[in-house]
């Protein structure tokens, strides 16, 4: 995981939270909050202020001189408070992230002013307050013993018609539907004119695609009913009133018609297990792709267990370690998580949006808690990836993939994607340290 380091760059810091903000009592009484004071002299600041005037000059335009050609002492005179207040914000950043880094602070999040103070001719000084990480202490790894109940490690039974099947309807492909009604688990392309019945308001004429399943939730109220048993290239009138929790907010409560027009249709239908869709696969035959079927379905099962006895390891060290959560690393978790949900947040009540907010916290919490678990063992047992772990990877997704080791190279020589791919690493060996020195009986 991606903690903040100390910098010491020209970031501008922040003002903290005002009084009333929730933030602020959680400064308070936040237990990672580190704070200090900078400040800058009056000489320094008159230097600085002299140095920025400078530059300002070469570039401002003011009346009766030329541009770049303003004397410093006329902007000096004439921007006084502007050139002032650009010193002090930008100084504030560079001090603080300067102490941060003199006093090795591993911080959690970014610093921000508590206070600041502009003391004329004595200079300025600030009050800044940063959250840094927790300490982390790691219990005796040789000593715990995690117990895992028999049924999440047990083996599934191969059933190789229903592994086929589910091969089959993985790679279900659409073809288009001319001779019969639409029906249930088609496709349907539509264009849509929707209009409010009581202010004649028009939306764009849209095209839209429409998966034939009941409980899809779509813009449209009760648009699978209207659909079903008609034909392509119908037409009809469908109108609806919409409650205030509508999916489309600027239907809410109005009565809107909906002028449809069935373009096209599509069956979405399994491919036979022949010789074309064997080669799509990149195999020769039948009995090579059950052979693979075996291997695939054989590796899906031993990573269940894994993934079982990685759960039941998790826990107890989160129950094993306990330290205080950064809030800041926290908020960020709970924001990821919200931004990869598709789906429109709605609640039928305040009670119920504090309880979902209440779950997303405490997920964040949890997750955070592990991550630095989870990177006080890589360091302290110094577990790294080097260059014979990317080989042999390397080497591993070139056969599993059918491909060149080149190729593999390749794609991984963007600087993003050789990142995840040692983090996936990493996280590989820090799961495979902790499987062996961890004892894990099954009960």
């Amino acid at each position: 995981m991606n903690h903040e380091r100390a910098d010491s760059e020209n970031r501008p810091v922040p003002p903290g939270p005002e009084a009333g903000d929730p933030a602020a009592g959680d400064a308070a009484d936040n237990p990672l909050i580190r704070r200090f004071q900078v400040s800058m002299p009056a000489d320094e600041m008159a230097r600085e202020i002299d140095r920025l005037a400078e530059e300002t000059s070469h570039k401002i335009k003011m009346p009766g001189f030329r541009q770049g050609k303003v004397p410093v002492d006329v902007v000096k005179k004439v921007h006084q408070q502007a050139l002032r207040d650009e010193i002090i914000q930008k100084s504030v950043g560079k001090l603080a992230f300067a102490h941060i880094e003199r006093e090795r602070m591993a911080i959690a999040g970014e610093p921000y002013v508590e206070k600041l103070d502009d003391l004329g001719r004595d200079g300025f000084q600030a009050d800044i307050a940063v959250e840094i990480l927790p300490q982390v202490e790691l219990p005796d790894l040789g000593r715990l013993q995690v117990e895992i109940p028999a049924a999440a490690l047990k083996e599934e039974v191969f059933d190789e018609p229903r592994q086929i099947e589910r091969v089959l309807e993985a790679n279900k492909r659409s073809l288009p539907v001319q001779d019969r009604p639409i029906a249930a688990g088609d496709l349907v392309l539509l264009t849509v004119q929707s209009t409010e019945t009581a202010s004649t308001r028009k939306w764009p004429r849209q095209e839209t695609y429409f998966m034939m399943n009941e409980e899809n939730t779509a813009e449209i109220a009760g648009l699978f009913a209207a659909l079903l048993g008609k034909k392509p290239a119908e037409t009809f009138s469908l109108k609806a009133t919409y409650p205030a929790d509508a999916v489309k907010k600027a239907w809410a409560g109005k009565e809107i018609e909906h002028q449809v027009a069935i373009k096209a249709v599509y069956e979405m239908k399994k491919p036979e297990l022949d010789e074309e869709f064997l080669k799509s696969l990149g195999l020769k035959s039948a009995e090579e792709f059950k052979i693979k079927l075996q291997e695939e379905f054989r590796h899906h099962q031993e990573h269940r267990r894994q993934e079982a006895v990685m759960a039941g390891i998790f826990e107890t060290l989160l129950s094993e370690c306990r330290f205080p959560v950064p809030r800041s690393l926290q908020e960020q978790e709970a924001a990821r998580r919200l931004s990869e949900n598709r789906q429109p947040l709605r609640f039928k009540d305040d009670e119920e949006k504090a309880k979902f907010k209440e779950q997303l916290f405490a997920q964040a919490e949890k997750s955070i808690r592990l991550s630095l678990i989870l990177d006080k063992v890589r360091d302290e047992f110094q577990i790294h990836v080097g260059d014979a772990d990317l080989e042999k990877e390397y080497a591993h997704l070139a056969q599993h993939h059918q491909v060149s080791e080149k190729e593999i190279r390749k794609y991984y020589s963007e600087e993003k994607k050789a990142a995840e791919l040692k983090d996936h690493l990493l996280q590989g060996k820090v799961n495979e340290f902790l499987r062996e020195k961890i004892k894990v009986k099954e009960v």
